[in-house]
């Protein structure tokens, strides 16, 4: 049963179900040698059941056997790196199919327009920092002495970055706004006259304290406590505003781990969570209104606090190296869905939660899908801030979530509490391979809600979601921003197929092969034409499903 929410976009909370397979057809004709042109040395013959998958070595010696039969097949094909690393693997490979009397290459869709955000290469810059950081070696951080809990209206100064690299500090005088059991908020002394009022802090404060910081010590684990008071500070300064010109674009708050290791330089020395101010005025240097910032602080903090409960498991409390940024920012993202999923409808904009905290999530993630071709999964490190690579790494997640999480949070506890990393990190907290579920993966961001299609694996759809009806949502509402109504197209073919594919981390491209009946089967293969790159590192793989 599907439950639809609305603000901007209708959410549906309830993967939709397909149709039952027919009966086993009968055995396919049988194969010829494969097609001489695709200078294959063998065939992997696929021979699947409509619902079946199977995914398969990318090796570029032998083609991959699409299997005919008496009636009409179709099937669905990913080719993909597999590649964990997160220095930025990519290569392009030569993807060919073949089929006798089949007619010319099917023509290529349109690439989507690349949206970069200045805020997310700012935050993919303090990951770096902090991962630069802990490159030195496993450290135990000195604890800075123990600091009472402040009351309302005590004074504080903190140090707050300046400048987009955040190479050098300025103090920040504060006062306390609000006192709660885990939450403490502060703000400039002196604030715009149109922000917010003292009745509008405490119910941020309450929203931080009574609900947002349970639902990411759920999820993911506790924060560390440098400073023995067993408290969380929230900083909502001018001075996070103050960043927007230097970076280019409004930067919503920022963790910074140095913050959690006194020795640091400009270190806070305690769990402190940096957030911005209404300033319609522009007396910081960026309007924005009490409505905006409303809107989009809650959902900053849920995402920067599960950084800080990362940096703290994975370095202070392991002494290893920060989580790898893909899965680090697919974490944080899919904290503001859970924020959305649990936070009570009146602490919400227009009593809607899931649109208030996940619509951004959603539309990156349509910006993905749009073209999974053009970006990672597994970000380099040291990513560009691209909004659809961090539409894949809530995907991922949230599909994570679906198949291993069960009805509580510890899976997605173990992902933090351990010192494995990344696409290890994964493998190990799953105990599926890594490239078998990129590829699972994969079939599943098309064939979830797939009108006939029931899945023999259920790996093959999310439980969480329903897309083909949610994205169907967001096109009539802005048609520029989603000119499809699914997002994911793949090409299509009935035999004859040639496209330079380029393949990166953890990402690749889909095509729909038609099968006509009594037709011969359909060969297909991928070569490498990045002489420079290992086959290995590539880690080229393919994923098939047997749609009908």
């Amino acid at each position: 049963m599907s439950m639809r929410r609305a603000l901007l976009f209708i959410v549906v909370l309830a993967a939709g179900c397909g149709g039952e397979s027919g009966p086993t057809p009968p055995p396919p004709p049988p194969a010829g040698p494969p097609a001489a042109d695709l200078g294959c040395t063998g065939t992997n013959p696929v021979s699947l059941e409509q619902g079946e998958s199977v995914t398969l070595d990318g090796a570029t010696t032998a083609c991959v056997r699409l299997a005919s039969g008496s009636a009409d097949r179709e099937y669905l094909v990913m080719a993909y790196s597999a590649s964990g690393d997160p220095s930025g693997v990519s290569g392009s490979v030569l993807w060919r199919t073949r089929s006798a009397g089949t007619p010319a290459a099917a023509p290529a869709p349109a690439t989507s327009t690349e949206l970069i955000d200045p805020a997310s290469q700012f935050h993919a810059m303090l990951r770096g920092r902090e991962r630069m950081a802990a490159s030195g070696g496993a450290r135990v951080p000195r604890a800075a002495p123990a600091a009472l809990p402040p009351s309302v209206g005590d004074q504080r100064t903190f140090q707050a970055c300046l400048g987009a690299a955040c190479s050098a500090f300025a103090p920040v005088d504060v006062v306390a706004r609000y006192v709660g059991r885990s939450v403490v908020l502060f703000t400039d002394g002196v604030l715009p006259a149109d922000g917010f009022s003292a009745d509008d802090y405490t119910r941020f404060g309450r929203l931080f304290d009574e609900r947002l910081y349970p639902v990411d010590t759920a999820a993911f684990g506790r924060e560390s406590d440098i400073d023995r008071n067993g408290l969380v500070y929230v900083v909502m300064t001018g001075a996070v505003n103050r960043l927007c010109p230097d970076v280019g674009g409004i930067v919503t708050g920022y963790f910074f781990g140095p913050d959690l290791e006194p020795a640091s330089a400009g270190s806070n020395g305690a769990e402190v969570f940096f957030g911005l101010v209404p300033d319609f005025g522009g007396q910081y240097g960026c309007r924005l209104t009490k409505d905006f910032v409303e809107r989009v602080l809650p959902g900053t903090f849920v995402h920067e606090f599960q950084h800080m409960i990362s940096f703290n498991q994975h370095v202070l409390t392991r002494h290893g190296p920060p989580e790898s940024t893909w899965l680090n920012e697919g974490m944080s993202h899919f904290a503001e869905e859970l924020a959305g999923r649990r936070t009570p409808a009146d602490y919400c904009v227009l009593n809607d939660c899931l649109s208030q905290f996940a619509f951004n999530d959603v539309t990156n993630a349509y910006r993905y899908l749009f073209a999974t071709e053009n970006r990672y999964l597994v970000m380099p490190d040291g990513s560009t801030g691209a909004l659809a690579e961090r539409g894949a790494a809530w995907l991922f997640v949230r599909w994570l979530a679906d198949q291993f999480g069960g009805t509580g949070d510890a899976f997605t506890r173990s992902l933090l509490a351990t010192d494995k990393l990344g696409a290890a990190n994964v493998t190990a907290a799953t105990g599926v391979p890594f490239d078998r579920l990129v590829g699972e993966w994969h079939l599943a961001n098309y064939l979830d809600d797939l009108a006939a299609f029931t899945p023999v694996n259920p790996r093959l759809r999310y439980t969480s979601w329903n897309w083909r009806t949610t994205f169907a949502e967001l096109k009539p509402q802005s048609p520029s921003q989603y000119p499809k109504v699914f997002p994911l197209e793949p090409d299509s073919t009935t035999g004859r197929y040639d496209r330079t594919v380029t393949l990166r981390a953890g990402s690749g491209r889909h095509l729909r092969v038609q099968v006509a009946a009594g037709a011969q089967p359909v060969d297909f293969r991928l070569s490498s034409v990045d002489q420079g790159l290992p086959a290995a590192a590539l880690a080229a793989r393919v994923a098939v499903a047997r749609i009908k």
